[in-house]
């Protein structure tokens, strides 16, 4: 049975099954993710969508790119779909950090 950190109709984030890393599904994409990589994603994600939110005519216009694993490669959302990949990462970035205090491992 598949953990699931955080969803919304956007997509999810999952554990992986031997815990080596994160699941994230979103559209139709699935990439595999470290935990320590997604406070990175969040400030990414977070960023660009206040680069984006005020100058942006259209709101569906999928003009807001993000670059892929690879060369030659970019995501390609509108300010919606940006906004609800963000928060797929905020809340399994959380949750992460909750399991951490939880367990004694966090360093505070």
């Amino acid at each position: 049975m598949r953990q699931y950190l955080h969803h919304n109709e956007f997509g999810c984030i999952s554990r992986c099954r031997t815990g080596c890393c994160l699941h994230l599904y979103f559209g139709n994409v699935a990439l595999c993710l470290k935990a320590a990589e997604t406070a990175d994603w969040c400030t990414t994600t977070a960023r660009l969508y206040e680069q984006h939110a005020a100058v942006l005519p259209d709101a569906a216009t999928r003009c807001i790119t993000l670059p892929g694993p690879v060369a030659c490669q970019a995501f390609v959302f509108n300010l919606e779909e940006l906004f609800m990949l963000h928060d797929l990462l905020m809340g399994a970035s959380l949750l992460l950090e909750a399991e951490a205090i939880l367990s004694g491992d966090a360093a505070l």
